[in-house]
């Protein structure tokens, strides 16, 4: 399976759904086209943006290994992602009264727990943009992002490992039934 952008002075990306969206972040606005159908790519600047089929799971997960910053969206995606031990983006699915913003919030309220000040900033006001559909305040967040990505990555390397390290929920379960019982 090849990369789904292709190279750049890294960070390269991933986004892992390119669907029609209601807002000037979409894809289709930012191009001024809808994207290429799967298989096909498009360029604009330096950025080569590959429209990638469904595949199996573990293609998808070998396409989150190989970015240096993951754009998801989704619960799934988002767990899929924290796992790759990858930096990421995520955008979680609008709901009404903006619930979705609370979900984004509690996740990078506990995310940036140890991250430096600087890079959890930058994340946090590139979330929120992305989230609110706003491409303006995205792109003027984009580049603090950018500079922070090397302290994102080890972060996002400390994170999935703490991950790992919690028990199972099996396990949890089991511990709970017998503390009860």
């Amino acid at each position: 399976m090849t990369s789904t952008v292709t190279p750049l002075t890294p960070p390269s990306a991933f986004c892992n759904s390119i669907e029609p969206a209601r807002n000037s972040c979409s894809p289709a606005a930012w191009l001024g086209r809808p994207p290429p159908p799967p298989g096909g790519s498009t360029t604009r600047g330096r950025l080569t943006i590959e429209t990638v089929p469904f595949g199996t799971q573990d293609d998808y997960d070998r396409l989150l290994w190989d970015a240096d910053l993951n754009f998801v969206r989704g619960e799934d995606s988002f767990v899929r992602a924290q796992w790759a031990a990858r930096p990421l983006a995520w955008h979680a699915y609008p709901q009404s009264g903006d619930a979705h913003l609370v979900k984004l919030d509690a996740f990078l309220d506990r995310y940036e727990a140890g991250l430096l000040p600087d890079a959890a900033a930058s994340l946090r006001a590139f979330s929120h943009a992305w989230n609110r559909g706003d491409g303006p305040a995205a792109a003027a967040a984009w580049p603090a992002l950018r500079a922070a990505q090397a302290t994102l990555r080890d972060h996002a390397d400390q994170w999935s490992a703490n991950l790992g390290a919690l028990p199972d929920l099996a396990g949890n379960l089991l511990d709970f039934g017998r503390n009860r019982l």
